[in-house]
């Protein structure tokens, strides 16, 4: 099998170091509508995409409070606070050491694209990267169309690409893309959910490090 030459990084949790502010963001929007507070651990255990399919599983009834007023408060308080989230610690020296191996590298996201450019301008981390893709709204909804579309402008198959996410939808979208995947543990779905993938799992910087370079 011929070496994978890129790698596809999803950014919220992976790059990003964002659970703890979007727990508290949800907590700050849950205290708004008068709705009980969350945990990490409540978090990590339920959050998914598309994010419209999270809250009810937190027992929030879109009847009384609709999605649409939540994400609409969210949104506005997470984005003014990102940037100070920001990366994981040490993952731009993984990102430095992936493109001396050779690896040409692109963040695939389901923020929004204005939102998303905004903020890898911010952390520094577009120097690595050849494509920063989001969506084109606030929906948050599947990236594989967009995930497609990035690949086809590269010169992508999956045989080309990793694909490097923190939940289990980014595994979904790596099978859908036909690239291989790699999770990691750290972030904004448990380590329990994210082993029962079945993909290769990283819980270290190093780990990834080893599985990206073979």
């Amino acid at each position: 099998m011929k070496r994978r030459k890129h790698i596809i990084w999803d950014f919220n949790g992976t790059l990003l170091s964002d659970t703890q502010l979007a727990v508290d963001v949800d907590n700050y929007v849950f205290d708004q509508l008068g709705l009980p507070r969350i945990t990490v651990e409540d978090y990590r255990r339920h959050m998914t995409m598309p994010v419209r399919n999270f809250y009810p599983a937190l027992g929030v009834d879109y009847n009384v409070h609709p999605y649409e007023t939540i994400s609409r408060i969210w949104l506005d308080a997470f984005n003014g606070q990102v940037v100070d989230a920001g990366l994981i610690p040490g993952i731009e020296g993984t990102l430095s050491r992936m493109a001396q191996a050779g690896y040409t590298q692109s963040i695939l996201s389901a923020s929004y694209q204005p939102s998303l450019d905004e903020q890898c301008v911010g952390l520094d981390v577009t120097k690595y990267m050849v494509a920063v893709d989001g969506l084109k709204d606030e929906s948050a909804a599947k990236k594989t169309d967009i995930g497609r579309m990035q690949m086809e402008r590269l010169g992508l198959t999956g045989e080309d690409v990793w694909f490097v996410g923190d939940m289990l939808a980014d595994y979904e979208l790596a099978q859908a893309l036909g690239a291989a995947c790699v999770l990691v543990t750290w972030g904004h779905n448990s380590e329990e959910r994210v082993r029962a993938a079945g993909c290769p799992v990283a819980d270290t910087l190093e780990a990834l490090e080893r599985i990206l370079l073979g």
